[in-house]
Order: structure tokens, then sequence, then C-alpha cells
């Protein structure tokens, strides 16, 4: 009795490794049609091509606000907020930006603690146009060309410090 059963098991896998072999070579009763197979392709083709629009979406990083104070003699007469988020085209390009987030507020303070006394110093006004150019340029100084796709300006506010 104890033989039977310890050759019915081996009976049981031996059928069993067969079928998975016969289903991995697709041979036998497990053979893909053409029919199938299209269908098989087509159905990758949909999933590639959702996979490439789902890594195509944009993807925004929500940023540090930029604080630009504005002096006049020795003390602090107002202090310019800017409020933005970059946006990045992949995931690697996000990862990127994510890892120097600290590195490209500090270049943005730097650049702009200059740029915006001057600007405002001819002009009474601050072009959103402009302050984007500005912060496209360091970025792409910063992490190279096609890292930053764009940035988008959520708010700029200034507050009266007397």
């Amino acid at each position: 009795m104890k033989k039977l059963v310890i050759a019915f098991a081996v009976f049981i896998m031996l059928a069993g490794g067969t079928t998975a072999l016969l289903k991995y070579l697709s041979v036998g009763p497990f053979e893909i049609t053409d029919q199938e197979r299209a269908a098989r392709d087509a159905e990758n083709a949909a999933r590639k091509k959702a996979r490439q629009l789902l890594e195509a979406r944009p993807r925004y990083i929500e940023m540090d606000p930029i604080q630009v104070p504005m002096f006049q003699g020795n003390e602090v007469t107002t202090t310019i907020f800017i409020y933005y988020k970059l946006e990045a085209l992949s995931a690697d390009n996000e990862h990127a930006i994510a890892q120097s987030k600290r590195r490209l507020s500090d270049a943005l303070i730097k650049d702009f603690s200059f740029y915006i006394p001057r600007t405002l110093r001819n002009n009474k006004t601050l072009d959103v146009s402009l302050v984007k150019y500005r912060i496209m340029m360091t970025m792409n100084k910063l992490l190279g060309k096609d890292v930053v796709s764009d940035a988008l300006i959520q708010a700029m506010t200034s507050t009266d410090d007397k």
C-alpha cells in the first residue's frame, strides 16, 4: 500500500511537470494559434502605449517659496514671496529635481536677490514671464537642459515690513 501511494505521488508530480513544460513551450494542446498571438501582440502594444502615456504625463514638484527681502538703506522695507512648481516629464527627472531641491532654491534666492531689486528700480511691477524665464534659466544651468520642462508660477506677493 505504501509503495502504491508513493508511486501515485510520483506519477502526479511527473504529470504536473510535463503539463507545465508543454505549456511553457506552447506545444501540443497548449499551442498558440495565430489569432491568439495577434490578440496578445495587440494587448502588449496597448499596454506599451498606455505606459508611455503614463510616463509622458507632466509631474509637478512643489518647491519651497522664494523669499526676497528688499532693502532701503539698512532696513528691510518689503519682502517678495514667489510660490512656484517645476514640471518634469519623466520619473527620472522628477527624482533629480527632488534630490537637488535645496540647491535649486539657494541658487534662485541668490539670483533673485540681485535681479528683482534691479528690475523694480526700472519698473514698478514685476513681470511673471520674466520671473519664469529666470527660473528656467537657473534650472537649466544647474540641472542641465530638458530636466525641467516648465515652471509654474502660482503666486507672487509682497509684504510691507514697516
